[in-house]
């Protein structure tokens, strides 16, 4: 018999069972409460933090925000923001801050998630609602919080940013310190028998009917846009404040998220209060947007009391969000977003 030699079919490499590997078996691990991922079983039950953090520009950047679960955005006084970083655990965060004063609605937006609020100083309201309300607060400016070298308490002052950013912008705590003192504290640690948090999450958040929202840009005030910028690449928003990236001063990455929710509500300047703080009314619910995957569809939003977690809604039905972190924009009434 004439003819080549045969050419030789390589054979598929065995699996060590012999067998095609079949797919994984969806997790059915312990999840994370507020991001719908992956999380040790140890921190399923605790208590969130939630840290209070400086916005303004000279503040910049921030730290340990990427890690936050949740962050919340909210006007505090002359058209400056401020953020609320809610963390199910800081196990693996760096520096968190820089820290800032409380006010009553950040108040509102911790009990909401039965968290620890992280603080330093707080408006006379403010002080007055965490005794009234029994908030959980540790306060670096009126607590014995406060240490003068890192990790020699719960706060201390960073030196570089006392050199870069001032005094009032300095304050400044690490996931090991809060991980490290919290145990010695006399707080309660973990939820109370029967809590739970309602929000559901989905491997896809992408609203089915929603339209295309590749760049959504929020004008907060004069002084404040944020913009969201949808990066196919990693299925996240990207986000922008100040004509820039608003990155993490640990790592220098821009912080990416999941889902970006923008609830309307009313926001005034509280009557005869010489500094210019806000009234921020969370209690009566509203009109919001939902963006996630790069589009973006109208809900509803309310919270029963300031005990309670926000509720999201689409036509009545509770909205799940993509599994990942959140940025909540809570927008005055007259906040002109624009989506591209």
């Amino acid at each position: 018999g004439g003819g080549g030699e045969a050419t030789p079919t390589p054979t598929p490499a065995p699996t060590s069972s012999g067998v095609a590997t079949p797919e994984p078996a969806p997790y059915d691990g312990p999840v994370n409460p507020l991001t719908g991922l992956p999380l040790k079983e140890k921190w399923v039950n605790a208590r969130p933090i939630a840290v209070m953090l400086n916005n303004l520009k000279e503040a910049q950047p921030q730290q340990g925000q990427s890690q936050a679960d949740i962050i919340y955005e909210v006007l505090a006084e002359g058209g400056i923001t401020r953020m609320l970083g809610v963390y199910q655990t800081v196990e693996g965060v760096e520096t968190i801050g820089s820290v800032r004063s409380a006010r009553t609605y950040y108040l509102e937006l911790a009990l909401g998630h039965d968290a620890v609020y992280l603080h330093a100083g707080g408006s006379p309201d403010a002080y007055a609602k965490i005794k009234k309300w029994d908030v959980t607060a540790l306060d670096c400016v009126n607590g014995p919080y406060e240490g003068r070298s890192p990790n020699a308490n719960l706060f201390w002052r960073d030196p570089d940013r006392i050199k870069k950013n001032g005094k009032v912008h300095s304050v400044v705590t690490t996931g090991e310190s809060i991980l490290e003192r919290f145990p010695t504290y006399s707080f309660r640690q973990e939820h109370g028998e029967g809590y739970s948090y309602p929000q559901n999450f989905l491997e896809d958040g992408t609203p089915e009917n929603g339209t295309v929202a590749s760049l959504i840009t929020v004008p907060y005030s004069y002084y404040k846009t944020g913009t969201f910028t949808y990066d196919e690449e990693t299925k996240t928003y990207l986000v922008g404040q100040y004509g820039e990236p608003y990155t993490d001063g640990n790592t220098g990455a821009q912080v990416g998220v999941t889902n970006v929710l923008i609830l309307q509500t009313d926001c005034h300047i509280i009557p005869g209060d010489t500094a210019g703080r806000m009234a921020v009314d969370l209690s009566s619910g509203g009109k919001g947007w939902y963006a996630c995957g790069g589009k973006m569809e109208e809900i509803q939003w309310s919270k029963k009391d300031r005990n309670s977690p926000f509720i999201y809604a689409v036509d009545g039905e509770p909205l799940s969000l993509g599994q990942g972190k959140s940025y909540v924009n809570i927008v005055p009434m007259n906040c002109d977003i624009t989506v591209e």
